[in-house]
């Protein structure tokens, strides 16, 4: 082999190995990056909701009660996510709950760009109807999520009297069975 070839070779397989090592680093950056969103998105909106608290604590009128508005729709939302997943994190039945929390946070998307648009409607007569109008479909998507939390609640109540008093007399039956299973291959031994 000449030396143009050696280098060649020796050229390639450098430049093989560059490559394979700007891979996996990029790799692991972005997997840190990635994971490191995964971790700040969850503070970054508690810190966004916090402020939003604030603002509609500390302000007055037709803007406060869209912002107070606001405030209570994220906040009954957010809890009914956090008792579906616990719900379906511990394996309760939860039947078609999910499907109709997927509408009523749809709906609830819409009805947070509604009253973006109202706290920013420059007359404060308008604003005040704003307010007015869609209270009442806050109000209905916050009930509504209630009933969602509700109907959890309710699906993990604990078993009654009767299931008790069934679950019961079958131990019995069963302890007294393996008993008399018990000497009956004790006694078979012993012959």
């Amino acid at each position: 082999m000449d030396f143009g070839t050696v280098f060649l070779i020796l050229m390639l397989v450098i430049i093989a190995i560059a490559v394979g090592v700007a891979i996996t680093l990029g790799v692991l950056v972005s997997r840190g990056v990635v994971s490191l969103v995964k971790i700040s998105k969850p503070k970054y909106a508690s810190a966004k909701r916090s402020a939003l608290k604030v603002r509609a604590d500390s302000t007055s009128g037709p803007v406060g009660d869209i912002l107070k508005q606001r405030v209570a729709l994220a906040e009954s939302l957010e809890a009914t996510r956090r008792s579906l997943d616990v719900a379906q994190g511990t394996g309760q039945y939860t039947g078609n709950l999910e499907s109709i929390f997927n509408t009523l946070q749809q709906t609830g998307s819409v009805m947070e760009h509604h009253l973006l648009v109202a706290q920013q409607e420059p007359d404060p007569a308008v604003q005040s109807l704003y307010a007015k109008t869609l209270s009442v479909q806050v109000k209905q998507i916050t009930q509504t999520a209630t009933g969602v939390r509700n109907a959890l609640a309710s699906a993990a109540a604990p078993a009654g009297d009767v299931d008790l008093k069934d679950l019961t007399r079958t131990l019995e039956i069963e302890a007294a069975m393996l008993k008399k299973w018990s000497k009956t291959y004790t006694d078979l031994g012993t012959d």
